[in-house]
């Protein structure tokens, strides 16, 4: 493994998020709701993380704060994006994207492909998987944590921050409104069923307008997946049916464009690539 300190890289990582997104408010976000208390907790936030990690503490509470504060700020940032987004954004991708997709798909993915396969145990089981993200990653994280395996902690923390604190910023500067918004909502016969059902409840009130190009649930998705089959290879076969509905839910389900997914996809290939290539040895 490397000699690096993998926690501190991901500590200035989130640090330097949280500074960057205050400065933007602050210069560009004169409209944004609550601005100057979101510019306060930012910077308190960022403040404290680094005071955290000089202090280094050795067990306790404060250690899991520090080990684990990406994976309990991602949750806040992302729905941060809808307050964001619309005051700091250009929006000229949300109609630049479907119209790639269309060339390049002939037609709309994400609106023919639950049309085509309008079968309730496929509806429900993709469903399962994309609801499957908010639980099997920190369910991972903490197996790997509770078990020893601290340098895969250390990689999947690291690596989840850089692809999804990068597409939270992303989705601020250039948010596109994905077809969860644009599109008419599934009906039946594959509405009302208990996890499509479920899936929806959540994604109305936990999703944020704006957060759909790069898909942030595959690009977490492949990072795991990805880190898993280094460290843990029978666990990434595990999971790999799960990911594997995941990466088609999105589109099925009309929460993504396929040049979402696809992005998404590429960009946690390329960045777990660049880590293994700079950091990690052979």
């Amino acid at each position: 493994m490397p000699s690096v300190d993998l926690a501190r890289w991901t500590t200035t990582l989130t640090a330097s998020y949280l500074a960057l997104t205050a400065a933007l408010i602050a210069i560009l976000g004169t409209s944004v709701p609550g601005r100057f208390w979101l510019i306060a907790v930012h910077l308190a936030l960022a403040g404290s993380l680094l005071s955290l990690d000089r202090a280094r503490p050795p067990a306790g509470i404060l250690r899991v704060v520090r080990d684990w504060h990406p994976l309990m700020l991602f949750p806040p940032l992302y729905k941060e994006v809808e307050l964001l987004a619309p005051v700091l954004g250009d929006w000229r991708l949300t109609a630049t994207i479907p119209a790639w997709e269309s060339a390049l798909f002939g037609g709309q993915p994400s609106l023919y492909l639950s049309e085509r396969l309008a079968f309730v145990p496929l509806s429900e089981y993709l469903h399962f998987c994309y609801l499957s993200y908010v639980i099997v990653i920190p369910a991972v994280a903490a197996y790997w944590y509770t078990s020893g395996r601290k340098a895969a902690f250390a990689e999947l923390v690291l690596l989840l921050s850089t692809v999804l604190l990068g597409s939270y910023l992303f989705f601020i500067l250039l948010p596109v409104d994905s077809p969860y918004y644009r599109l008419p909502r599934i009906g039946p016969p594959l509405a009302g069923h208990f996890f499509f059902d479920l899936v929806h409840h959540i994604s109305a009130r936990g999703g944020a307008r704006g957060g759909a190009f790069p898909s942030a649930h595959v690009s977490g998705s492949v990072v795991l997946i990805l880190v898993a089959w280094r460290h843990q290879r029978r666990l990434a076969c595990v999971l790999a049916p799960i990911i594997g509905g995941l990466l088609i839910a999105t589109v099925y389900g009309r929460f993504h464009y396929a040049l979402d997914t696809l992005t998404g996809a590429a960009l946690a290939i390329a960045v777990v690539a660049a880590y293994r290539a700079l950091v990690a040895s052979p």
